[in-house]
């Protein structure tokens, strides 16, 4: 059953849950009257013509039969209800739950421990080194530009050799690249070389392969301008692979004068690696700290419910117990009031007996 409970004062409303059977009221309610009017009334009436009790008799031998059908009923509550086994669901959900709560909290604490060694590296990283970082992307909108000139002009140049207008463009846009990365990487490729020679020839080897590649896209060029007046019988390829060569210079000279070196670049990958896994493990650790949340609340709100099974248990036995004693009652008045020696038997100034419980021993 759920009861609802207006509280105007927080301006809010409280759910209230509670448990109840009501077909087993309904059916221990009926019993009640049954065995009041057709057993506790008549036998009252029949023992008051007799004169019976007796007024001296100082034990009940007499209304062992409304006794019967009330602890009859007490036990038929209690296989209907089943609530002595709550008890056990109670320490068994427990223990489940903490196992639960023992797995999560050491994979809390595992967690917890990775994401400050995982800060204590953040901080060890210079700073100076994350702002040069956040520098160099402007510079690399230089590169970029440099990149957009290459692109127009080995455009150009590829249309000449009778490439599509998108094709040409895609194909320059692939040699701007290149360029990029090469100046990107010059460096690090140079720095391949285990000894002086091997890393000039490197060099020497990187820009010779370049001075092809422009001398080619030059001769193209040079033919897009031949038999121009402007320029009479052309330009020499060699224009070209200048301004070529020029802007994969200019490209290099700045990203080793102002771009990372490649112990810093690997520092600031680490560095980024550090703070993604910190990232993950904020968010990891959120999680397990919710299921953690969770896992109690379900304990908390299953321990609450049998419990109030357990105490609604408690009261159904109290219910039969006033019945009990309302039928005793009415044994005793009707008696009383059909007796025609106008004596009051002793036994029945004795406090009515208590019925067999069938929650003693639950932890409520």
């Amino acid at each position: 059953m759920k009861t609802t409970v207006n509280n105007k004062a927080v301006d809010s409303n409280i759910t209230i849950f509670r448990y109840k059977m009501e077909a087993l009221e309904n059916k221990l309610t009926e019993a009640h009257e049954t065995i009041k009017n057709d057993i506790a009334i008549p036998l009252g009436k029949d023992l008051a013509a007799m004169n019976k009790p007796e007024p001296e008799c100082t034990k009940d031998v007499y209304s062992g039969v409304i006794n019967g059908a009330y602890s009859k009923m007490m036990m038929s509550a209690k296989k209907e209800m089943q609530s002595e086994i709550e008890s056990h669901h109670i320490i068994s959900e427990k223990e489940e739950a903490d196992k639960q709560l023992t797995d999560l909290s050491k994979q809390l604490e595992s967690k917890e421990t990775n994401l400050r060694l995982k800060k204590r590296e953040l901080e060890k990283c210079d700073k100076s080194l994350l702002k040069r970082a956040k520098r160099y992307r402007w510079t690399r909108l230089l590169l970029m530009f440099l990149v957009l000139v290459d692109l127009l002009l080995s455009g150009v140049a590829l249309q000449s050799m009778g490439y599509p207008l998108v094709v040409s463009y895609i194909i320059g846009l692939a040699i701007g690249i290149g360029i990029f990365f090469l100046a990107e990487n010059l460096p690090e490729i140079i720095s391949k070389g285990k000894t002086p020679v091997q890393r000039r020839l490197i060099t020497f080897a990187i820009f010779c392969l370049l001075f092809a590649v422009f001398y080619v896209l030059g001769i193209f060029r040079s033919t897009s301008f031949s038999g121009n007046e402007e320029f009479g019988s052309g330009i020499h390829p060699l224009y070209f692979v200048a301004l070529n060569m020029f802007f994969s210079v200019i490209a290099s000279l700045v990203v080793f004068f102002n771009g990372l070196k490649k112990h810093e670049k690997k520092t600031l990958d680490e560095y980024k690696l550090a703070l993604e896994d910190v990232e993950q493990l904020e968010v990891e650790i959120d999680k397990l700290k919710a299921q953690i949340k969770d896992v109690r609340k379900t304990q908390a709100e299953s321990e609450l419910a049998r419990r109030q099974i357990q105490i609604y248990a408690h009261d159904i036995q109290e219910l039969i117990q006033r019945f009990y004693e309302e039928s005793q009652k009415t044994f005793y008045s009707t008696n009383l009031i059909h007796r025609s020696d106008g004596k009051t038997p002793k036994f029945f100034e004795d406090e009515i007996p208590q019925l067999p419980s069938f929650y003693r021993g639950l932890n409520i």
